[in-house]
């Protein structure tokens, strides 16, 4: 276990909301862009981290596209995504982390070069297995339908999950505009995901209100929500989330930057922990944010929202309680050493 200064050093640390294409180490981007002949901006990492990192909220997410796709240009082959994937997971493991789930969405990672999404999830799962062995902590994944290529697209992505769940792949989630798309179109994926044993995660109430928090729970059945924000404007909504026991993956730096909140200190985590919601931290996309950790993360919790240490410690706690792993498999891992 890791002792830092707003954590409890007795229990183990998760991060459930890291998306591995917002997590790739920039010193490959320019290695890779380099040896393939792909455009970058900079050349040098001082220079470009400061075209890729988002500094200061930014009110129209599509400003914040052009940015992905500087890194997202780099998956050109299965190797590259093998040694991202692989990278992603030894800089979790070095940050301190116990216990990590990677998302990733293989249209969106297969579509620039023109991949397989399958070959995509296959390489992404085989860099998995690897690491079980190079690294000390333990890894799952989870698989996006990206929804803003629409229900089609998604179903490919969600044949791609249904093909790995016995390959680290653990629950599917739903990402994307939510606005355009909302989570009725993919109720027959999601359905097939749950019958298939994985467990569910969706992006709702980030970019859209609390009424698309609501038809979320309504058709994916979600075991938890990413963001939801938005949650905090209906109280009767988070008296169902409570209720239902749905766990909130709260990333606030990401929040702040993408202006779904107007500062740290306004963030709704404090709010949910007193409404009785299971609200844990995570990170999103570090390549982005300053390469932000777990760690930054709680101490933000701590200086800006003004959560108290046992309030920490909860968050903490409800980390460890959400992850998509059956009750076996937590006390064999975290406690069974």
């Amino acid at each position: 276990m890791h002792e830092y200064i707003t954590i409890n050093p007795t229990l183990p640390l998760v991060d459930l909301h890291r998306h591995l294409e917002g997590s790739m180490r920039l010193t490959t981007a320019i290695e890779v862009c380099r040896k393939f002949d792909l455009p970058l901006p900079a050349w040098n990492l001082p220079d470009l981290q400061k075209e890729i990192w988002i500094d200061e909220p930014v009110a129209d997410i599509i400003k914040i596209f052009p940015r992905f796709d500087m890194l997202r240009q780099a998956f050109v082959n299965e190797e590259i995504i093998k040694r991202v994937t692989t990278e992603c997971i030894e800089d979790a493991s070095l940050e301190g982390l116990d216990y990590i789930e990677l998302r990733f969405s293989p249209y969106f990672m297969a579509e620039l070069h023109h991949l397989s999404p399958q070959a995509v999830t296959a390489a992404v799962c085989e860099a998995w297995q690897e690491s079980i062995q190079k690294f000390s902590i333990v890894s799952r994944l989870i698989v996006i339908l990206s929804r803003t290529y629409g229900p089609d697209l998604c179903s490919i992505e969600m044949d791609c999950a249904l093909s790995y769940t016995d390959h680290g792949v653990v629950g599917v989630d739903l990402a994307g505009d939510e606005k355009r798309w909302p989570a009725h179109l993919f109720k027959t994926d999601f359905d097939r995901a749950r019958t298939a044993g994985l467990k569910v995660t969706a992006h709702a109430g980030e970019f859209a209100g609390a009424d698309s928090i609501r038809e979320t729970i309504k058709h994916l059945h979600p075991q938890r929500l990413g963001h939801a924000v938005r949650a905090i404007d209906d109280p009767y909504l988070m008296d169902e989330i409570a209720e239902k026991g749905i766990s909130i993956e709260c990333c606030p730096t990401s929040n702040y930057l993408t202006a779904s909140i107007p500062s740290m200190k306004d963030h709704p985590l404090p709010v949910f922990l007193k409404h009785g919601i299971k609200a844990t931290l995570n990170t999103d996309d570090p390549a982005f944010m300053g390469n932000l950790t777990i760690q930054k993360e709680y101490q933000n919790a701590k200086e800006q929202m003004g959560l108290s240490r046992k309030e920490l410690e909860l968050v903490q706690t409800n980390g460890l309680e959400s992850v998509f792993l059956s009750e076996d498999e937590k006390h064999q891992i975290f406690f069974g050493k």
